[in-house]
């Protein structure tokens, strides 16, 4: 071999080694082409590319972690587009990530590519840990704080040790009710897609469907009612039978309405909501789960405003369930993640001024002895119920720190808890099983029921501690699934819903739509 030949195969060798340096330098985790250099200092030319999505600050953490250098490799980008085409799986939309710039790749140079990758990295992590809206900034009777913690680091710390995609995939709520919606939002859209159900009306003249009533309505309630999974068969005959009766009183016991197996007015409004809708409404509730996963332990009391019900749960396993009475539309029950601290037994009730202007004061216009009739005096500037049996807050109530005033508490009513409208408080929670919650929060205590009965008896007032503090949340799911995959809805009572969807809809910053009454008393 020549010395000439000997060169051109060491160019040769040299060209190859090089190369091979070249694919393993794309494929190593966290590592990016070396043309791709200083992403910081193209930022500010960048930024519109961004549209308001990107998070400048965490672009620049990342950046300034990461080094003079672009951060994503081509198996990095590979894994967050895939992840970001799926969004829609939570009820978002793709272009909330930057997923139309990023799809036009080809128009942006390498440095460009890297900062929107970074940035919709940054927007996905801060959605799915909090959601795309600030409801208290929204609602405005919101105690549950919104996630901050920034996940630059978390970001990095992925892509340099090649652990991206599980990184990604841990970020969406992990409570398995999340994932019921997931499914739920995934069953309605595919209803959706096939056309959904048709509309149902009555016949003239008649203004609800009975039990064993005859009707050509009939086969088009048992045909709707087979879509959605209520009924196992469509076959029948015009005769409203037992089966579908029993069909219809299911229907109505997952829409939160009276489950009296007669379809009238409510019942046909809500089998004639459309699958589509009912998907929109999931995808909502899934909004809400992301700005509130956060605050929602394992083992907490957990009060739906929406379905005015509540449970009790211990290590994510419901120990038991409730009914509870909550705020009317117009003094609506507020948000909030606290904990329980302590119970106060045979409590007093002082009367909020708002209460004592609207309803006591009309009634001893009425009635001169009406304070004395209901065990009442003033004391100070406040009228103050005394405990006993006639008190409205019952023998027991469940105090936790909120800049509401409002708890939780037993009743003098329970015969409200048999009720269809169960909507009727000015925004505290009345709870059906008072005794039972008190003895739970008071078991790790050493408390028996007869050491409480006794002390109720008394009908002295007393403050017991919980300890140690047990956390309540009070949430608003309009649509939510239970453990075997029911899903179920509800009213959107309070508007939430409804303001929810306008503030996604629009960029515009909207005031808030609720104000906290606090009128439920101290």
């Amino acid at each position: 071999m020549t010395n000439r030949q000997g060169r051109q195969g060491g160019q040769w060798l040299a060209m190859i080694a090089g190369g091979l340096l070249a694919v393993l330098a794309a494929l190593a985790p966290g590592r990016a082409e070396a043309r791709c250099e200083d992403p910081l200092a193209r930022l500010e030319s960048v930024g519109p590319l961004l549209d308001g999505i990107g998070d400048i600050a965490g672009l620049k953490e990342l950046y300034g972690l990461w080094g003079p250098e672009c951060a994503w490799n081509a198996e990095a980008a590979s894994v967050l587009t895939a992840i970001l085409r799926r969004v829609d799986e939570h009820g978002l939309p793709p272009s909330a990530f930057l997923m139309d710039r990023l799809e036009r790749g080809q128009r942006t140079d390498d440095v460009e590519r890297d900062l929107l990758l970074t940035a919709a990295a940054l927007r996905y992590a801060q959605v799915m840990r909090s959601g795309r809206i600030d409801l208290a900034r929204l609602y405005g009777d919101v105690a549950i704080h919104r996630w901050s913690v920034g996940g630059a680091p978390e970001l990095a710390a992925a892509l340099r040790s090649g652990n991206l995609r599980h990184w990604l995939e841990a970020l969406p709520p992990a409570q398995p009710e999340y994932g019921g919606l997931v499914q739920g939002l995934a069953s309605y859209r595919a209803l959706a897609a096939r056309g959904g159900w048709p509309m149902l009306s009555l016949p003239d003249g008649k203004r609800s469907l009975k039990p064993d009533e005859t009707s050509p309505l009939v086969p088009e309630l048992r045909a709707r009612l087979l879509i959605a999974g209520d009924i196992e068969s469509a076959d029948g005959t015009e005769t409203f039978d037992a089966d579908t009766v029993a069909a219809v009183r299911r229907f109505q016991a997952r829409h939160g309405l009276l489950v009296d197996g007669i379809v009238g007015r409510d019942t046909l409004a809500a089998l004639n909501v459309s699958a589509a809708v009912r998907a929109e409404q999931i995808a909502l509730n899934m909004e809400r789960w992301r700005f509130m996963s956060h605050a929602m332990p394992p083992t907490r009391i957990e009060v739906n405003s929406a379905a005015a019900d509540a449970v009790v749960m211990r290590d994510g396993e419901v120990l038991f369930r409730m009914k509870t009475i909550v705020g009317t539309k117009v003094t609506p029950t507020p948000m909030l993640a606290s904990a329980i601290m302590r119970v106060i037994v045979n409590p007093p009730w002082v009367v909020p001024h708002s209460i004592y202007r609207g309803e006591i004061a009309p009634a001893i216009a009425r009635d001169p002895d009406y304070l004395r009739k209901h065990d009442m005096a003033w004391q100070g500037a406040h009228v103050v119920q005394a405990p006993g049996p006639g008190n409205a807050l019952g023998r027991l109530k469940f105090e936790f720190p909120s800049p509401f005033a409002v708890y939780l508490h037993d009743t003098n009513a329970p015969s409200l808890f048999a009720t269809e409208n169960r909507f009727r408080s000015h925004g505290c929670i009345r709870v059906e099983r008072p005794t039972e919650l008190a003895l739970h929060l008071l078991a790790p205590s050493g408390w028996s029921r007869e050491r409480l009965e006794t002390l109720i008896a008394a009908e002295e007032t007393v403050a017991v501690p919980v300890g140690p503090p047990m956390p309540v949340v009070v949430a608003y799911w309009t649509a939510f699934v239970q453990p075997d995959g029911t899903v179920e809805f509800r009213d959107d009572i309070y508007g939430r819903d409804a303001a929810l969807k306008a503030a996604l809809e629009s960029a515009a910053p909207r005031p808030p739509v609720f104000e906290a009454s606090g009128d439920c008393g101290a």
